[in-house]
């Protein structure tokens, strides 16, 4: 009994420490792991079951010894271990509480096994490793001011990108007169721009989530740059305002709030060219951009005088959620809307970015921009003409800011600005006309981006200086998805551009890889308190047990057949009618409800007539049945014909009482 109890506690024991092993390791090999868990399980009930059957059997012999039964309750409680239908009889509970309760502890512990094999499951667990990733890239613009578009970098067979395209003032590069000038955008930085238009969000390679993170791998890492940035204020609200000026920049000239609804037709209304860049920079010039002018040129040729500011009108309902006027005509139209502009100004600034590459999708996310300095530092002189002998008429102030091609580092990546500038204000530019509130009429590309709202009758949405700088950041984190582009560098190596080829060792960059893993979870708790329940209550059984050998004198009593056979041996049971009906072994009724006990069973004498054998001592029961000139010493016998184990003063006076 002791040893199949401290079985079942070490089992319990190492049950734990076999799934604490296991806790937060990968699911490999789950069906077996299970199998050893509920193996241990099994040994754990087997132990303790062993132990309170063992103590049941004590109790059986306490019980049989202290009071009478009817058979049918001794059937139940010799069977209620094996037979359930043994817990049926009522008189057994009434009569061995006890020993009831040991076998029912016998038939629930099945539960543990079942409980406690549930308590090791595997979970889907996002497991993160702060590591490097081998294809990281950010953006460095200092590229695109040494790239040499006769000799374009070529990397893996391809040739390198820029943001702009060229003209040139003489195919002698040696000449002293010779400086290439901005032209207008490339055609792949065109292409990048309108896909995050039309996508709302940043353009990203294929197959970047594999390259960057790895095979099976998702991965978030936080790169830095310097690129373009627009800066918005809001410069006009309600109707009548006037529209103040951006800093020293002025709005343009007829650029009105009455534009705008209630009092104008415009729901949206912007101006973003106001002293654009030249695109044809002298009238006269051949193939290339050559003027066919002789040198010297104009010095203005090819400069950069100012970068247009964005200067965007537009109304906004009173009650968007409510039913709005559809037409001037209808009552309450001057009440519904209310106008407003903002200026924005072309900044350079520091980006700090968050990429997230998760399931084959890219999530980005501007953690930090901080604003460094106007792209260029000057403010567009209105209607005055500039008679320096170019075709670009745009005037500015100071000239001393103006940026020219002569210096070349400069002026290149003020160009790749520009370019990127240009893509955000050609969408933004033009007019929404929506004199009729159902039938709004654009004529702006605004309309394929994400800056009106197709549910508000393509009205702006009100956090529009916010929308505006984000598709500004869409365009340009969408370089990333054209790796030709020369300004895209390695995260590593900022001062190599990487080209379209795949990372190696020397480019590995901070990351943090993840993904999704079936780990093992133990759940210790649930554990612990069905094995403490259970050795709780087998330890109690077991208690009780040696409290039933005690009372025992100190015997270990079983119900094996040659113990059953010794106790019911004798002339004591033998007047009864034992034959069940047909042959069957079943009980007649009257038998089952006759009150049966265990002790010592009085010796018949010559007349018939059972006396009590003075010969065996009283303080003890032997274990063995003993005969003496063929009577029965003890055994099971009817209630008068036996003396029982009770306190000896009660079992005297039993024995006289007899007749």
């Amino acid at each position: 009994m002791y040893l199949s109890f401290l079985f079942g506690v070490l089992c319990a024991i190492g049950h734990h420490i076999f799934y604490k092993t296991l806790d937060g390791r990968q699911a490999e090999d789950q069906l077996s792991m299970l199998r050893y868990g509920a193996i241990l399980s099994i040994a754990s009930k087997a132990g303790l079951v062993a132990a309170v059957v063992v103590a049941y059997r004590q109790r059986i012999w306490t019980t049989v010894r202290s009071r009478f039964l009817s058979v049918a309750a001794l059937d139940s409680l010799f069977a209620a271990t094996e037979d359930v239908t043994a817990l049926l009889n009522f008189e057994v509970y009434t009569r061995a509480k006890v020993a009831m309760l040991l076998a029912a502890f016998v038939w629930l512990t099945p539960v543990v096994i079942i409980l406690t094999s549930s308590t090791l499951t595997a979970e889907a667990t996002l497991r993160m490793d702060p590591t490097t990733c081998k294809g990281i890239r950010t953006l460095n613009f200092t590229k695109d001011e040494v790239e040499e578009w006769r000799t374009a970098t070529k990397i893996d067979g391809l040739y390198g990108l820029s943001m702009s395209i060229w003209n040139t003032t003489s195919l002698n590069t040696s000449s002293p007169d010779w400086f290439d000038y901005y032209t207008g955008p490339s055609n792949p930085l065109i292409r990048v721009a309108a896909y995050a238009a039309f996508m709302g969000q940043p353009a990203s390679k294929m197959g970047a989530n594999a390259n960057i993170c790895g095979i099976g791998w998702d991965c978030t890492y936080t790169i830095n740059f310097t690129a373009p940035a627009y800066k918005c204020a809001e410069v006009a609200s309600g109707v009548g305002s006037e529209v103040k000026s951006l800093g020293a920049q002025k709005p343009p000239k007829g650029f009105d709030t009455k534009l705008l609804l209630p009092e104008g037709d415009f729901s949206y209304y912007a101006y973003t060219d106001g002293g654009e860049y030249s695109i044809e920079q002298m009238k006269d010039v051949g193939v290339g951009g050559i003027p066919n002018t002789k040198p010297p040129f104009p010095k203005t040729l090819g400069a950069f005088r100012t970068e247009p500011v964005i200067w965007m009108g537009y109304s906004v309902k009173t009650n968007p959620d409510g039913e709005t006027p559809l037409n001037r005509s209808m009552p309450g139209w001057n009440e519904s809307f209310i106008p407003k502009a903002i200026g924005c100004e072309h900044y350079e600034a520091d980006y700090t970015v968050l990429f997230n590459l998760t399931g084959g999708q890219q999530i980005t996310r501007v953690i930090d921009r901080k604003l460094l300095h106007r792209v260029v530092d000057t403010t567009w002189d209105q209607g005055k003409d500039a008679n320096d002998g170019t075709n670009d008429n745009t005037t500015a102030s100071p000239k001393s800011n103006y940026v020219y091609p002569r210096d070349v580092h400069e002026y290149r990546r003020v160009s790749a600005f520009h370019a990127i500038g240009l893509q955000l204000r050609n969408f933004l530019n033009g007019t929404v006309d929506s004199k009729q509130l159902n039938n709004p009429m654009a004529n702006t590309r605004a309309d394929q981006t994400r800056l009106l709202d197709p549910r508000q009758d393509y009205f702006v949405f009100p956090n529009i200086t916010n929308v505006i700088q984000e598709f500004y950041e869409d365009i340009i984190l969408s370089l990333f998805s054209n790796q030709q582009f020369v300004s895209v560098v390695w995260a590593a190596k900022p001062d190599v551009t990487s080209g379209t080829v795949l990372g190696d060792e020397s480019t590995e960059y901070p990351c943090v890889r993840s993904r999704l893993e079936n780990r093992y979870r133990y759940h210790e708790r649930d554990l612990w308190i069905m094995y403490s329940l259970a050795i709780l209550l087998a330890a109690v059984g077991v208690l009780s047990g040696t409290l039933a050998i005690l009372e025992n004198e100190g015997t270990l009593r079983d119900t094996r057949f040659s113990s059953i056979v010794a106790a019911t041996r004798g002339p004591a049971l033998e007047k009864l009618g034992w034959a069940g009906g047909e042959g069957r072994g079943d009980l007649p009724p009257d038998v089952k409800n006759l009150k049966v006990g265990y002790g010592i069973v009085h010796r018949a004498s010559g007349l018939g007539i059972f006396q009590e054998d003075t010969s065996v001592s009283t303080n003890r029961y032997p274990e063995s049945v003993g005969l003496d000139g063929g009577d029965v010493r003890y055994g099971f016998g009817l209630e008068g014909d036996v003396r029982q184990l009770r306190s000896r003063a009660k079992s005297e006076e039993t024995f006289q009482s007899q007749p």
